[in-house]
């Protein structure tokens, strides 16, 4: 059976890239006939408990449990989401979410605002990069332990509803309040795309969401001319999204009617996707960046491109998620993901780990390797790692003083705009204040382990100031100088031109 894409709504959540098939007129188990002995022990177990149990307890909840134990068991992919859950689980995916527009850091018990969404509500009111929000709706917030999902629930609601934060700014000693009217906010799926060249274009890609042919299609086909000859795409640290955006992502660079994956189940019939004729980088070089991150989606991509010999794959073994996950709803408003097939890549390979789950004796699941392996394998520099740079990531010290330094020197940084970030970058005053942090802190520093590894505090902190002023891309143009990924692929491109 072979399908054209479009028509085939196939959802892999972007949480670790489970595959889920969202299927029109999908069958309900509890349809089919069967024996009701089990499902009837069950119901008097649980009834049972309901009465005689010494404390009150929920049968709802027990339900959930047994339900969400039962489809955990199965494999590692199986699994229950509850009211509650399931609109979060899906928003990634759609490309969009409701609420005022802010990347925020919890550090201390303190949002820090890392950027705001360019012409989203919060920088529409004002609200900057470097605020700190101390209270929602006249509720402080600070201080309180608040984690990150309840302050995302302050802030997220419908569109059109507002909300009142008040703000600490520096340089100012009373708070300021904002009146925010929420709205529609775009979750890119394209990190970066630009010429890392003349003749190479660079794309990052975080998800496969509902907006990700659109985004590619705006962002990456303007940068197509005659000079360009190259293409690198960056899937690291992708854990995957919509089936029909990844075919169509692979149809970019494929010809008519290459088989780009198929799905075959015990009780779901082989189902094939093909690209059309309609690539626009049919003709590039081709590189394909993977990670132990980039999985599902990611992995139909790089599999069909390699199966093709159309890219050469570059970086480390990708996560190995082969398993397509159906999702049904239930009246409640809960659903179940079950696993009902399993994906393929043109030459049959199956990328899913092997993994042992129900048996007599274990409820344990254990896996072996699976996934894509790089065609160039990538290792890790790890020579400016030490104790040292562990410890600030770990204690999140790096990252604070990172954010102080951006707020203390934010004129210096920006004068000449994102693409001479690195060059108005102050280093020696980087490094003295740092230092001066640290030592407030009555932290005893190891010389030998600092100066191996201040250039890569140096890196990770113009990182964090960079994707906090500038947003996503020039981050990316930032770190990308110095990546070693980037380093292997343009030497690759370059062995395929000799």
């Amino acid at each position: 059976m072979k399908s054209k894409y479009t028509t085939i709504p196939f959802l892999l959540a972007a949480s670790m890239a489970l595959g889920v098939w969202l299927g029109s007129g999908l069958v309900n188990p509890f349809q089919k006939k069967q024996s009701n002995e089990g499902w009837v022990k069950i119901e008097q177990i649980l009834q049972y408990v309901q009465n005689d149990y010494v404390d009150t307890v929920s049968k709802g909840r027990l339900e959930d449990e047994i339900i969400s134990f039962l489809l955990q068991r199965l494999d590692p992919h199986s699994y229950y989401i509850s009211e509650d859950e399931l609109a979060s689980m899906n928003e990634p995916l759609e490309g969009s979410f409701e609420g005022i527009g802010v990347q925020f850091n919890l550090r201390r018990d303190t949002i820090y605002i890392i950027n705001v969404i360019p012409s989203g509500p919060s920088e529409k009111s004002g609200l900057r990069g470097g605020d700190r929000i101390i209270s929602v709706d006249g509720q402080v917030i600070a201080g309180t332990g608040q984690s990150n999902r309840q302050v995302m629930a302050l802030l997220k609601g419908p569109k059109g509803s507002s909300v009142s934060v008040g703000v600490k700014r520096k340089n100012e000693t009373d708070l300021i309040d904002f009146d925010i009217e929420r709205g529609t906010i775009p979750l890119a799926s394209i990190d970066a795309a630009y010429l890392l060249d003349e003749k190479t274009i660079y794309t990052r890609l975080s998800k496969f969401s509902k907006t990700t042919h659109e985004e590619f299609q705006k962002r990456v086909y303007p940068l197509k001319n005659d000079k360009v000859e190259s293409f690198i795409l960056d899937l690291r640290g992708n854990g995957g999204g919509l089936l029909d955006e990844a075919v169509w992502l692979a149809d970019e660079f494929l010809v008519d009617n290459m088989l780009i994956t198929y799905t075959e189940g015990k009780s779901r019939p082989r189902t094939e996707f093909t690209a059309t004729n309609q690539g626009a980088f049919e003709d590039l070089n081709l590189i394909v960046l993977i990670d132990g991150y980039s999985a599902s989606a990611s992995e139909i991509v790089a599999g069909a491109l390699q199966d093709h010999n159309r890219a050469t794959i570059v970086g480390t073994r990708s996560f190995g998620k082969g398993l397509v996950q159906e999702q049904s709803e239930w009246k409640d408003g809960s659903a179940t993901r079950l696993t009902v097939a399993r994906y393929f890549t043109p030459l049959g390979r199956s990328i899913q780990k092997q993994y042992e789950s129900v048996s007599s004796n274990s409820f344990d699941t254990t896996f072996s390797e699976g996934g894509i392996d790089p065609d160039v394998q990538v290792d890790r520099d790890t020579s400016g790692i030490t104790w040292l740079y562990a410890e600030l990531v770990h204690r999140a010290w790096l990252g604070d003083f990172a954010y102080r330094f951006r707020d203390q020197h934010v004129e210096e940084i920006t004068v000449h705009g994102g693409e001479n970030f690195v060059m108005n970058f102050d280093t020696i005053v980087f490094e003295q204040e740092l230092r001066a942090y640290l030592i407030g802190k009555d932290y005893e520093i190891n010389e030998k382990e600092w100066s191996r590894s201040i250039g890569h505090m140096i890196g990770r902190a113009q990182g964090i100031i960079a994707r906090s002023i500038y947003g996503e891309e020039v981050y990316f143009k930032i770190n990308n100088v110095s990546d070693e990924y980037i380093r292997a692929s343009i030497e690759a491109l370059a062995s395929k031109a000799s």
